[in-house]
């Protein structure tokens, strides 16, 4: 069987986070005040009163989100197809109603940290 080589392809390296196909980490802080959970009052069954973390998802058609316990970073994978960290805070900073630039968003270079 013939080998076959890379040439022209980004490299590997540890220790260090890999992107591909334009899907990209960003993290999220300072918002006006700490993210939010669902909630359910009435338990299994009954309505669900959607939480800050959920919409802010929703805007952004996060893959993958967490926050942290206290609500104050948003760890979250997107399709960053000509998306940059400025343009993504201000769509968080539209759907919570805080003034624009108020969010901070950076594009993440690791995993190890994220939510600390």
């Amino acid at each position: 069987m013939a080998d076959v080589s890379k040439v022209n392809s980004d490299l590997i390296a540890l220790n260090s986070l890999v992107e591909t196909a334009q899907v990209r980490v960003f993290t999220a802080t300072n918002f006006d005040s700490a993210l939010t959970a669902d909630t359910q009052a009435g338990g299994e069954g009954t309505a669900i009163t959607e939480g800050t973390a959920r919409k802010v998802a929703q805007e952004l058609g996060a893959m993958l989100f967490q926050t942290n316990a206290g609500g104050t970073i948003l760890a979250f994978v997107m399709d960053a197809h000509a998306l940059d960290a400025t343009s993504v805070g201000r769509r968080i900073d539209n759907v919570l109603g805080q003034t624009d630039g108020t969010t901070t968003v950076v594009q993440e270079t690791s995993l190890a940290t994220l939510l600390s």
